[in-house]
C-alpha cells in the first residue's frame, strides 16, 4: 500500500523529522531510502543506533505513530499512477486482490479509507478486497515471508501462484521468499536501488498488466 498504492513515503519520512527534532536531532533525506519498505520498530532501532540515543524505543514509536496517524488523515494523499486501471482490469478478469501492507491496522485502514473517498463508485475497501493483510496480523514482518504467507492462506490461492507488486526490496525479499513471482514497481524513494528476487523491475503499475497472464 505505502508507496505502491498510495504516496505515503513523505508523510512517514515527515513524521520520522518531526519526531527526531523533538529529540534534537536533525534527520537528512538520504536516509529515506534506507527507511522504506522496513517497520517501523527497525527504523527506531537504526536511529537509535545512528544518533547514539537511549530513548525508550516505545516511547518513540508512540510520539512519532501520534504525529504520523495526524499526517495521514489530513496531509494530501496523492494515488500512484495506473492503480485503479491495473486493480480494474484484476478485476475484470475475475483475479483475486489483496493488499498487504506492513503497516499496523490503524495506519492501513486510515489510508484506504482516504483512498476510496477519491473514487466513492469503487464502493468501501473491505468489500473492493478479497483481502487486507497489516502488520498486526503476523509476528515476523517484512522482509520474512510471513505476512505474504497469510495473504495467500486467506485468499486460498498457493503462493506459487500469486503475483506480488513491491517498492522497496524488503518488500521484494518477503513476496520472493513465501514462493511468490515478485514485479518491483520502484517509487522515488527506491528509484535506483536494487531488488534482488523481483522478475522485473517496472516504471509504473500501468506497466504491469502484461503480468496478470503469467
Amino acid at each position: 500500500m505505502d508507496g505502491l498504492i498510495v504516496d505515503t513515503e513523505p508523510i512517514h519520512f515527515k513524521a520520522f523529522k518531526t519526531m527526531m527534532r523533538d529529540y534534537g536531532h536533525e534527520i537528512p533525506e538520504t536516509l529515506m531510502a534506507q527507511f522504506v519498505g522496513y517497520p517501523e520498530a527497525d527504523n527506531i532501532r537504526d536511529l537509535k543506533r545512528i544518533y547514539n540515543m537511549d530513548t525508550p524505543s516505545e516511547e518513540m514509536a508512540s510520539r512519532r505513530g501520534a504525529i504520523y496517524l495526524q499526517l495521514l488523515r489530513t496531509a494530501p494523499l496523492p494515488i500512484f499512477p495506473g492503480f485503479w486501471g491495473l486493480s480494474e482490469e484484476v478485476r475484470r478478469r475475475g483475479i483475486k486482490r489483496a493488499v498487504v501492507s506492513s503497516a499496523n491496522g490503524e495506519q492501513v485502514k486510515i489510508a484506504l479509507r482516504r483512498l476510496f473517498e477519491q473514487q466513492p463508485d469503487k464502493g468501501s475497501p473491505d468489500d473492493y478486497f478479497d483481502g487486507i493483510v497489516t502488520g498486526d496480523d503476523i509476528t515476523r514482518n517484512k522482509p520474512d515471508p510471513d505476512i505474504y504467507l497469510l495473504a495467500a492462506q486467506r485468499l486460498g490461492i498457493p503462493p506459487a501462484d500469486c503475483l506480488a507488486l513491491e517498492d522497496t526490496p524488503p518488500g521484494v525479499q518477503s513476496a520472493a521468499s513465501a514462493g511468490m513471482t515478485v514485479v518491483a514497481v520502484p517509487n522515488e524513494y527506491s528509484r535506483g536501488l536494487e531488488f534482488p528476487g523481483a522478475a522485473a523491475t517496472l516504471g509504473s503499475l500501468e506497466d504491469a498488466v502484461g503480468y496478470l497472464d503469467a
